[in-house]
């Protein structure tokens, strides 16, 4: 039976950049996680410095993992790129019957946690994977705006302005290079070639030209909405275009392992993630257009603060819920976790009906 019913609960990945953000808004509203991560000095030197608890230990030593796990009620984990730490930790997670969460955008990842959807609901346990930017607003805007459709069979998500990206975010962009772009067809996920869907959106100042990527929605959106049709926007302008432009022309090339860690070591000489000062002066826009079985076009608009702002603020909001013991068990998204609504419980978030 799942711990719910008490307050022990783990950032795993709180050294990186956005783990050590959520650590501190955690800290900052009252609350005591344990810090935990790979590298022990690194995770003593945040912990100690936010006057917290922490352990460590690697989610490739499943023995370790369940140790460290069994007396927890939850995980939230910010160590990404999740392809290589997701499918172990919630494993071990409905084991030892404790809630999951993350903040990934990956496709793989929902998928993974869909697959495992019986397997959690008989532990008594959560998977909520992408409690961060990606996905809790996006997908929050497709349920709205589909929920204005009697019968939605499309949709098309664009997303404005998503500043600096941090180097786990970087890391899993490179990851998918050289594999095309991840769209959803009559409910499926396929892949079309890379730079091949361009359009326009208009965000209140003029057209601009978007293209479309593989981002997490193409997996929840279609959990969340039913909607079999989804394709998910950001605007055609660097880094998006140089790294869609490098999957498109060298396609298998960009998909070796040796060409992924000479860019993810360059990645690494880049400054971690944006300043204080540089998030609260950037906001994110996001679109959701749902095309209904009549042809109708329904759209809603929503602002946000910088995304790892939003991260922060967001993934301690679900955390705070599921440990309220208010969430149904198995796989949810954060529209199906909390409703739509849960939009207005975040911080600077304003939505608008088109």
């Amino acid at each position: 039976m799942a711990k719910a019913d008490t307050k022990n609960w783990m950032i795993y990945g709180a050294t990186g950049y956005t783990g050590r953000l959520i650590a501190e808004t955690a800290k900052a509203r009252g609350l005591t996680p344990t810090l935990a991560g790979r590298n022990a000095e690194k995770v003593q030197a945040v912990a100690d410095k936010l006057g917290l608890p922490w352990t460590a230990f690697t989610v490739d030593d499943k023995a370790t993992v369940l140790a460290a796990l069994k007396d927890q009620a939850l995980v939230l984990s910010v160590a990404g790129p999740f392809s290589a730490t997701a499918d172990q930790m919630m494993d071990a997670c409905i084991e030892t019957g404790t809630h999951y969460l993350d903040v990934t955008g990956e496709i793989a990842v929902f998928e993974w946690a869909a697959s495992k959807d019986a397997r959690a609901k008989t532990a008594g346990v959560t998977l909520l994977p992408g409690v961060g930017f990606d996905v809790v607003p996006s997908d929050c805007l497709a349920a709205h705006t589909a929920s204005r459709s009697k019968k939605p069979v499309a949709l098309k998500l664009a997303i404005k302005s998503l500043g600096m990206a941090s180097h786990g975010t970087a890391k899993t962009g490179i990851e998918s290079l050289g594999t095309g772009t991840a769209v959803r067809r009559g409910g499926k996920i396929t892949y079309v070639r890379a730079g091949s869907l361009l359009r326009n959106f208009d965000f209140g100042h003029g057209e601009e030209e978007y293209i479309a990527i593989s981002w997490g929605d193409v997996s929840t959106a279609y959990h969340s909405t039913s909607i079999g049709d989804i394709e998910v926007y950001f605007a055609n302008k660097n880094p998006i275009k140089t790294m869609t432009t490098l999957s498109k022309y060298l396609g298998p090339l960009m998909k070796t392992a040796w060409v992924q860690n000479v860019l993810k070591k360059q990645i690494d000489k880049m400054p971690a993630g944006p300043t204080e000062e540089q998030r609260a002066s950037s906001e994110t826009l996001l679109r959701a257009e749902v095309t209904d079985e009549s042809g109708a076009v329904f759209a809603s608009q929503l602002k946000t603060p910088n995304g790892y702002s939003l991260t922060a603020d967001a993934a301690i909001v679900c955390t705070q819920k599921i440990l309220a013991g208010n969430v149904e068990f198995g796989f949810k998204t954060p529209s199906l976790a909390f409703g739509a609504g849960m939009l207005g419980e975040l911080q600077g978030c304003e939505l608008k009906d088109h």
